[in-house]
């Protein structure tokens, strides 16, 4: 018969902190490669700013890509978005990027990897992984992945210009025409599946 041992409260601890370290590396990594992008962020910074040995990126990742991969793939993730009431999906989307703080996001580390040919192979990847893909499921037919990406390029788009390229138009985004074009552009692209 076999019995289990007790578990080692030291492996218990080692674990919880390299769940810790790991987290602390993520989260360093997201704000280093979401402000200056991949090129331009180092190893020891990503450490330093999460208090950490630099030597524990590659021990946790096996380096800066894999670190870069391993943050975009947390990053990266459209399913919360995809919960709600189908019927206002545009409303809730853009209630959503409106209600974002000026905290790093993952469209700052998809356009600020396109200096690193790895780093932007990578996004594509994960952007099609994490996003197109998952929003093409539940669009549905007809056309779900050209709708999937058609709202993609709406979102970029206006993140772009409202947040990377601030245009004094959408200043006032929350209360505009701008925002109600954009829930019914949106919605539009969502509902060509129902008609």
């Amino acid at each position: 018969m076999y019995t289990s041992r007790p578990s080692d409260p030291k492996t218990s601890t080692r674990q919880r902190d390299a769940e810790r370290t790991r987290a602390a590396l993520i989260s360093a990594a997201q704000t280093l490669f979401s402000t200056r992008g991949f090129a331009n962020t180092g190893v020891r910074e990503v450490a330093e700013l999460a208090g950490v040995n630099s030597s524990l990126v590659n021990r946790y990742f096996g380096s800066k890509q894999g670190l870069y991969r391993e943050t975009l793939e947390q990053v990266l993730d459209i399913i919360p978005m995809l919960q709600g009431d189908r019927r206002r999906f545009g409303e809730n989307v853009v209630s959503i990027f409106l209600g974002v703080q000026d905290a790093p996001g993952p469209l700052m580390m998809l356009i600020l990897s396109a200096a690193d040919p790895e780093a932007h192979a990578t996004s594509v990847e994960l952007l099609h992984k994490k996003a197109i893909e998952p929003l093409a499921r539940w669009l549905g037919p007809p056309d779900a992945e050209g709708r999937a990406a058609r709202l993609n390029i709406l979102w970029s788009g206006f993140l772009m210009s409202w947040r990377l390229l601030p245009l004094p138009q959408l200043a006032e985004v929350r209360h505009s025409s701008t925002r109600r074009w954009l829930e019914a552009a949106i919605q539009a692209i969502v509902d060509e599946g129902e008609s």
